[in-house]
């Protein structure tokens, strides 16, 4: 399979189809496989391992084990895509997150199975920095919202499509077949990310900049340090994952102790109705920002939606509905935040490309994923707190105040930024009107 070349600036620039981008089907269709083999395990490996003997509190470890080798990979991952290159990335991730896990077909014993969750979570990490970078390396920045919402379809079914397919394998046909079909993917994923440009697309000096403000932003501005430019984004990002965090980790138990009798439907099917309109929002915030050519206009209305989702799921377990009622309001409540959700992890991805220079574009998925991950898991500890004290309708209710706040945030840095931009506008207007008469006095 030959390796696409990866564009000059120049030819980047005259492509006016998102599918007309070298290497953007193969990206896809690696993440899809991707995320596919992630969502395909996360229910299945607890649950194996309480079968086989272990404890809760192994199967809670490597998750934990998994998702810290993830935040830590995601950190050294710029690094390594600036001395390899992306093809080399790719394919090792794919490969990371499944092979390992054949090893379950034998052994599920602790010192195995955390030692496959580091693995594992190596290559997620990986994939998840890589695969973000490159739809915005692979075309035009006004193309940029377009491909992020193509990349959060691909998330997206791969995820409604794994999570039931995994559980049903699983219970149809035992551990080793869901494995094996973890490696499928992970080959499939790895011939697919063999197809990626081999090299970063060449970038001129104005590309250096983002790609919105590099025309009018001082060359202060450009500079300024990356922790503020992230700032905002990172809030958007962290404070909305709080609440996936409480739909995650506590829908199924609050439901199992209002009605046990729907309890199992909600806890199969609330996290893909979430998925499902995440997926919605993310296309919504990525086509509204290619058609805009701004990013970050729909975020605080993102943030409103996380906080009307995680209020509607609050009230649902303090007034205890039964029956069809429970779930109708757990699946609406979960689809209002999962459409919020998907609208914020849009834009906010969409602000660092936009808020850092495009050479940084691997740091700026790295800043992005690691927020998120970091937010859910940190989220879920707090909230496990929160709940163990107030029940489980103080932790949706602590997760939306939490929610406000990364919305006043956003709010804020958008009425400031825009006074910053009119004052940069009035700044070179008045340069523009003062440079004629000071080489007239010149001439002079």
């Amino acid at each position: 399979m030959a390796r696409q070349r990866a564009l000059l600036a120049e030819e980047l620039e005259k492509i006016d189809n998102l599918w007309e981008a070298p290497g953007l089907r193969a990206t896809l269709i690696s993440v899809f496989c991707a995320f596919g083999g992630w969502s395909l395990l996360l229910p299945v490996i607890p649950l194996a391992v309480i079968q086989n003997g272990g404890s809760d509190s192994l199967a809670g470890l490597s998750t934990g084990v998994f998702m810290a080798a993830t935040v830590c990979t995601q950190a050294f991952t710029p690094w390594a895509i600036r001395r390899l290159g992306f093809p080399p990335i790719m394919v090792f991730a794919a490969l990371m997150l499944g092979l390992p896990a054949l090893v379950y077909i034998w052994n599920m014993s602790a010192v195995p199975l955390l030692a496959v969750a580091v693995l594992r979570g190596i290559g997620f990490g990986a994939v998840t920095v890589a695969e973000a970078a490159l739809i915005a390396e692979l075309v035009p920045p006004r193309l940029v919202g377009n491909s992020s919402a193509a990349l959060g379809v691909a998330v997206g079914v791969s995820q409604l499509v794994s999570f039931p397919l995994g559980l049903w394998v699983y219970s149809t046909f035992g551990g080793g077949a869901v494995f094996a079909l973890a490696a499928v993917y992970a080959l499939v994923g790895a011939l697919c990310g063999m197809w990626v440009p081999a090299k970063r697309a060449a970038v001129s000096s104005s590309d250096d900049t983002s790609p919105s403000s590099s025309q009018e932003a001082p060359a202060t501005e450009q500079t300024a340090a990356t922790w503020k430019l992230a700032t905002v984004p990172g809030l958007a990002i962290g404070g909305i994952a709080t609440g996936f965090a409480a739909f995650s980790t506590f829908l199924a138990p609050a439901a199992e102790n209002i009605d046990l009798a729907v309890a199992g439907l909600i806890s199969a099917a609330g996290l893909s109705v979430l998925g499902g309109f995440q997926m919605i929002g993310r296309v919504i915030a990525g086509r509204h920002a290619s058609n805009t050519g701004e990013v970050g206009q729909l975020a605080a209305l993102g943030l409103a939606f996380g906080v009307a989702g995680v209020a509607i799921a609050g009230g649902m377990i303090l007034a205890r509905p039964e029956g069809v009622l429970l779930c109708l309001i757990a699946f609406f409540a979960a689809a209002v935040f999962g459409f919020g959700f998907g609208i914020v992890q849009n834009e906010a991805l969409l602000m660092l490309f936009d808020r850092l220079p495009r050479s940084k574009s691997a740091q700026a998925s790295a800043l992005w994923n690691m927020t998120f991950d970091s937010g859910t898991g940190l989220g879920a500890v707090l909230l496990g707190v929160v709940a163990s004290v107030f029940a489980y309708h103080g932790a949706f209710f602590v997760a939306g105040a939490i929610i406000v706040m990364a919305c006043a945030g956003v709010v804020v840095d958008r009425v400031v930024g825009k006074q910053r931009m009119q004052e940069q506008r009035n700044r070179l207007e008045r340069l523009t009107e003062d440079t004629p008469r000071v080489r007239g006095n010149d001439v002079n």
